[in-house]
């Protein structure tokens, strides 16, 4: 029998698919979850469950995640679900800074089309894991090591796309192609991430005055930082705090 014919007339034979959750639950370090074309959780294992801070995967399904995430992760979330579903193109180890987590931390993912019998893409499929430093990421990402370290050590710095570019010996404009291909953001909104989350951070841990957590996470205008989280996190620096700090 031809390998590929083996294949199909096994997987027509298989029921169900939510029978190997339990298989994916054993991952207790990677977060597997399915959508549909709408990006309403059809699926999660244990993982991406907790990371939604409910109880149970039932809380999750149906839902895209409003209730969950800040919007600034649901904007991402959501732009990178429609890029895959109507391209058809996957999203295959993307890296992004890990929200409310320290500025060294950050988050590689995939994302893949999946596809009814007819071949019509009906939703997608996911996972992510979270990679505690830049310098353990897979060799793969070597060429970007140098600038990525960079960036999480030095966010508050007046970094350029220019002097970022020239760490890997590119153009800016290859440079930024090249980043948007590994990373899924352009530098310029990786970085903003960083200098948000740290942000994000310091509101929430310390009694600083905003306008000093804005130049300690790179901001040196005040109304630029102000407008930048707002559009981001959803509410201003000074609302974000009484929610969810000093």
């Amino acid at each position: 029998m031809d390998p590929l014919e083996f294949k199909r007339a096994f997987w027509d034979k298989v029921g169900p698919f939510d029978q190997i959750l339990p298989l994916l639950n054993s991952l207790h370090d990677t977060a597997f979850f399915f959508k549909d074309l709408q990006s309403r959780h059809t699926m999660n294992n244990e993982r991406a469950v907790a990371s939604a801070r409910v109880a149970t995967e039932a809380d999750t399904l149906g839902k895209i995640g409003y209730e969950f995430w800040y919007p600034e992760r649901i904007a991402i979330f959501l732009k990178q679900d429609q890029e895959v579903m109507q391209t058809g193109v996957p999203i295959i180890n993307a890296l992004c800074p890990t929200p409310d987590k320290g500025s060294d931390s950050a988050i590689m993912f995939s994302k893949i089309p999946l596809r009814d019998q007819s071949g019509e893409v009906i939703g997608l499929a996911g996972v992510w894991r979270e990679v505690d430093s830049v310098k353990a990421l897979p060799p793969s990402y070597s060429r970007f090591s140098a600038v990525l370290d960079e960036m999480h050590q030095n966010f508050a710095e007046a970094l350029t796309i220019e002097v970022l570019a020239q760490k890997v010996g590119l153009s800016r404009s290859q440079f930024s192609r090249s980043f948007r291909k590994f990373f899924g953001l352009s530098p310029y909104d990786y970085l903003k991430s960083l200098r948000i989350n740290a942000a994000a951070q310091m509101l929430r841990e310390t009694n600083l005055k905003t306008t000093d957590v804005a130049l300690q996470s790179g901001f040196y205008d005040h109304s630029h930082f102000s407008k930048t989280f707002k559009e981001i996190m959803g509410v201003p620096p000074r609302e974000y705090r009484k929610r969810h700090g000093f």
